[in-house]
C-alpha cells in the first residue's frame, strides 16, 4: 500500500505474496513458475489483476476491493 501523496513511501506490505504459480500454464513455460503482475484496475469495487504466466501467457484474477485493502491493512 503506497502513499498517495508520496508513492514512493510504501505504508504496508503483506510478507506473503498475493498471487503464486498453481496452475499448470503459470508453472510451465518460458519462464516456469513465474507470475507478475501487468495491471490492476478497479470495477464497481472488484480489483481486476492481469498478469503473466511463465512468461508465456496473459491470467486475469479477481478478488473483492474491500477484501484485499483487508488483508493488506492487517500486514506487520
Amino acid at each position: 500500500l503506497l502513499d498517495l501523496n508520496d508513492p514512493s513511501r510504501v505504508l504496508k506490505r503483506p510478507t506473503e505474496p498475493i498471487l503464486v504459480p498453481e496452475e499448470t500454464w503459470e508453472i510451465r513455460g518460458d519462464v516456469p513458475n513465474v507470475v507478475f503482475g501487468c495491471a490492476n484496475p478497479v470495477i464497481a469495487g472488484e480489483v481486476y489483476l492481469y498478469y503473466g504466466g511463465a512468461d508465456r501467457v496473459i491470467g486475469l484474477a479477481t478478488a473483492p476491493l474491500a477484501e484485499l485493502l483487508t488483508w493488506v491493512l492487517a500486514a506487520g
